[in-house]
């Protein structure tokens, strides 16, 4: 199991109502709820980005640039400053 961080957070009454009761039938903790609540959330979020279609990720590899120190001296090559 992963290290677990303490953490306070704020919510309606009517919501912790909610979880209270969604706890006891799924034979869980409302934290257990809650952090599989935010699990599933934040794996749906990884699973929304469609990367074969992001443009971005289109120019990998396509963009051809004769200099070599691209990296360091980038804001020079974009805004022309040093």
């Amino acid at each position: 199991m992963s290290t677990l961080h303490r953490s306070q957070v704020y919510i309606e009454e009517e919501q912790m109502n909610l979880l209270k009761l969604e706890a006891e039938k799924e034979h869980l903790s409302v934290s257990e709820l809650i952090r599989q609540s935010i699990r599933n959330f934040l794996n749906g979020k990884a699973k929304d980005i469609d990367w074969d279609n992001d443009p971005i990720t289109k120019t990998i590899g396509k963009i051809k640039l004769d200099v070599k120190d691209a990296s360091k001296t980038i804001d020079q090559y974009l805004y022309g400053k040093k």
